[in-house]
């Protein structure tokens, strides 16, 4: 805001209206019969003065003279009374109205002969005295309705933003100043820089100050003093010099002044800048900074409690979320990618990495890297204390940290890069370390709060991902289970694989070429290892073929239903003996109305019989490939034969 605030209502030609002024004039006039008064605007415009018996809605409404000859409006030094002689011997007297340092005009009077010149004299410090007195009550009055403004517009903002550059332009309007930096406390007490005006815009993106409230709950006192000058000790005043030093804008022996915004006895921020020269303020002055700073403490105060507010309850719907997530049985190949992308919203940042300890406790490797550039630190596997994830994994201290800043971090150097401007990590720690999360990227700076957020965060995260591992391993035993006693039955030996084993496994190695879901893969599993259930009465007792083909098929859904299994894992089971061309049983389901599972058992299980019986890839293929298009899907088929040639890697849990 400029002075054009204070400027735009008030016009000199208004204010000459006044009752009292005409009666004024009317008084002086009897002293000064010739002289003749006029009333000059700010634009220099020059109008007759009304006579007192003119008095009405607008006695001024002549229509206005531009003169470049006497009558002349000619203010003195620093805007005060003066008189002037006029080329006809007379005298011509000038007071100017000054409002807030600006002059908006004034009276003139002229034709005065010299030997009055004491009256004229008497007449211009009267007529200056009341413009003055007349000048500061429109000044009180002005500033009233400026706070009202004020109060009604910043105590009712929640964008902080906004806030702030408004308190900014109040205080150097008030102050007549044209810069400023307003600093802030964050959650752990440390001031930062929060927004400027005339100084680097760099100077926001500086946050490690080391500087807290506690190095001026004695220095600034309580209660506050309103305007003060620091002295050369002050840490803001030291911080600010070597900073804009840096930037190539030193202050050079200006004068250092700081308001603080207390909000009761608790200090929320200080506003600070340089001058050349600083002149005691009025007590109206300091009335008005008092009420700006009351009431830009409360509203700064009041953002910063909702955007606090506003932080936490996004991360307690966000923590609803990963509860969700920990009841609903995923592995954690499947759960990390969903914490990484929560973990984006929540921040709102671009970037984020989760690394996982390996077994030994002495490597984290990285499990999610989302947006990370290449060579950016959490993109490979790191050894604890090895850049910043690797030191929070072997401190558990949760870090913001900022690259720019010349400190040297305490940690081994990694040999990555740090492309942005602050990065935030904590550990996923409960009776032991477990990984890191980290993230980076943001648009604004991470906060001691966000922090708090994070590490919240990571707790449920923690809890999540013991819950998947529980699931997983429940999984494992359940499935190592069903080997073994298929291995006695096929075997007699649990610790030898049979025909139901091999399929389990050829299966699951199709799948990673079809690129299954971790679901999918489970799913496949448990269908694999008990698609010949049925077949088990066949070895107590004389069954026909016939029977088998009838009432084997129900009787193995009808085993996996009673595990407790899903549905999609009994009909998987149930159509394992369907073919593609339509001809197999139980339903003679044909093409893709098979279900995917059971076309691929029905590949994984034919090609292990015939390598256990002639051990050799190549002719259990050739044997398949005699029945691709009626009794195998064709594009299981090839599967099969990309599992063979160029095995995938196992990326799947369980």
């Amino acid at each position: 805001m400029s002075d054009t605030k204070y400027l735009s209502h008030i016009r000199f030609i208004d204010i000459a209206s006044n009752p009292y002024l005409l009666s004024l004039h009317k008084g002086l006039s009897s002293f000064m019969p010739q002289a003749q008064w006029w009333i000059v605007d700010e634009m220099h415009h020059c109008f007759p003065f009304p006579e007192s018996s003119a008095l009405g809605p607008n006695p001024v409404n002549s229509a206005a003279v531009r003169v470049s000859t006497p009558p002349q409006f000619q203010a003195g030094q620093n805007g005060t009374a003066t008189i002037h002689p006029c080329p006809d011997g007379t005298l011509q007297g000038s007071v100017p109205f000054r409002y807030r340092n600006h002059v908006l005009g004034g009276i003139v009077i002229c034709a005065v002969p010299a030997d009055q010149q004491t009256f004229l004299d008497q007449a211009l410090r009267i007529i200056d005295g009341y413009l003055t007195l007349l000048s500061g009550a429109l000044e009180d009055h002005d500033d009233l309705e400026l706070m009202h403004d004020i109060w009604a517009e910043t105590i009712t903002m929640t964008d902080l933003s906004v806030l702030l550059e408004r308190v900014m332009d109040e205080i150097c309007t008030v102050l007549n100043l044209d810069r400023g930096i307003l600093f802030l406390l964050n959650e752990d007490g440390e001031f930062y820089p929060a927004h400027v005006r005339n100084y680097p815009h760099e100077l926001c993106k500086l946050h490690n100050l080391e500087i807290s409230r506690f190095d001026y709950m004695e220095p600034m006192g309580l209660p506050p003093v309103l305007l003060r000058i620091l002295p050369e000790d002050d840490p803001l005043r030291q911080w600010t010099i070597r900073v804009l030093q840096e930037h190539q804008a030193p202050p050079e022996d200006q004068i250092c002044l700081a308001i603080p915004f207390y909000r009761n006895t608790t200090l929320i921020g200080i506003f600070l800048t340089w001058v050349d020269s600083f002149h005691p303020v009025s007590e109206n002055r300091q009335s008005l900074i008092r009420m700006l700073t009351i009431g830009g403490a409360a509203a700064i105060d009041n953002a910063l409690t909702l955007e606090r507010m506003s932080q936490r309850r996004k991360a307690l719907s966000t923590i609803h979320v990963v509860h969700r997530l920990m009841s609903s049985r995923i592995t954690t190949k499947e759960l990390l990618p969903k914490i990484g992308q929560l973990t984006k919203q929540l921040l709102k940042v671009k970037k984020c990495a989760i690394l996982i300890c390996d077994k030994a406790k002495t490597k984290l490797i990285p499990k999610v890297t989302l947006g990370l550039e290449k060579n950016e630190i959490g993109h490979r596997t790191l050894q604890f204390g090895e850049g910043l994830p690797g030191w929070v994994a072997e401190n558990f201290n949760p870090v913001i940290y900022h690259p720019s800043e010349k400190t040297p971090p305490p940690w081994v150097d990694s040999g990555d890069i740090y492309p942005s401007e602050a990065y935030m990590a904590v550990a996923l720690f409960d009776t032991d370390i477990e990984g890191v999360i980290m993230v980076a990227d943001k648009e604004d700076n991470f906060t001691p709060g966000e922090r708090e957020i994070l590490l919240t965060f990571a707790e449920q995260v923690i809890i999540a991902i013991k819950n998947a591992r529980l699931h997983e391993g429940e999984r494992t035993i359940t499935i190592n289970a069903l080997k073994t006693i298929a291995n006695i039955i096929e075997t007699h030996d649990p610790d030898t694989p049979g025909t139901t084993v091999m399929t389990c496994e050829w299966a699951l190695r199709i799948a990673s070429v079809l690129r299954l879901s971790d679901l999918e893969y489970q799913r496949l599993t448990f269908a694999a290892l008990l698609h010949d259930t049925g077949m088990i009465r066949s070895m107590q007792s004389h069954v026909s073929i016939e029977e088998q083909q009838r009432k084997g098929p129900l009787l193995s859904r009808r085993f996996v239903e009673s595990m407790g299994l899903s549905n999609e894992i009994a009909l998987m089971v149930y159509h394992v003996n369907e073919a593609w061309d339509g001809q197999g049983f139980p339903d003679g389901l044909k093409g893709n109305k098979i279900p995917l599972g059971s076309r691929i058992i029905t590949v994984a299980h034919t090609f292990a019989q015939l390598y256990n019986r002639h051990h050799s890839h190549e002719m259990a293929l050739r044997v398949i490939h005699r029945m691709k298009n009626r009794a195998f899907d064709p594009d299981i088929v090839h599967a099969l034969e990309q599992a063979i040639t160029n095995p995938p890697e196992e990326n799947h849990e369980g």
